[in-house]
């Protein structure tokens, strides 16, 4: 009876291994200019070329539960092995109920704050066919510092006057 009960674990194990599907997912952001001065024609080409997001944690929730944690290359991919399902993905500020920026929690509105914890930063779907679809919601990393949600005073950029 023993042989059989570790029989039948041990397929279903070799089973469940087979259902996960390998990706390489590449993440990308829009880097902002937080100058707050005026662009050229050739700034403005160049702000919306999309940058790799290098060297990025991000957590990844399954039904409210942290499964794993994933970190992009310089290149911003990252190789992951999950099986089919719909995936969260979080920036370690709200996996760990910072604030963006690692600033005082004082600086930011508590109720607002909460919220935004709860936001993920992507959805990845992963469907049997090994095909996946990943939806971008927002990054820290594509924000000015003055534009963080929930900050109670926005430090603006002053205009830079030449003559």
């Amino acid at each position: 009876m023993h042989k059989l009960f570790f029989t039948l674990c041990f397929l279903l194990t070799i089973f469940c291994q087979a259902q996960r599907i390998k990706l390489e997912i590449e993440f990308r952001y829009g880097k902002p200019d937080c100058s707050g001065r005026c662009k050229t024609d050739e700034q403005i080409q160049n702000s919306k070329v999309d940058k790799p997001l290098a060297n990025q944690r991000f957590y990844i929730y399954q039904s409210g539960v942290c499964v794993d944690s994933i970190k992009t290359n310089d290149s911003g991919l990252v190789v992951i092995k999950y099986p089919p399902g719909r995936y969260y993905l979080y920036e370690p500020w709200k996996h760990f109920k910072k604030t963006p920026d690692g600033s005082p929690m004082s600086d930011f509105f508590p109720d607002c704050i909460v919220k935004e914890w709860v936001k993920p930063n992507y959805y990845l779907t992963i469907e049997m066919d090994g095909e996946y679809k990943m939806t971008y919601l927002e990054i820290s990393a594509s924000r000015c510092s003055f534009q963080y949600p929930c900050l109670k005073v926005r430090h603006l950029p002053s205009l830079i006057k030449t003559k």
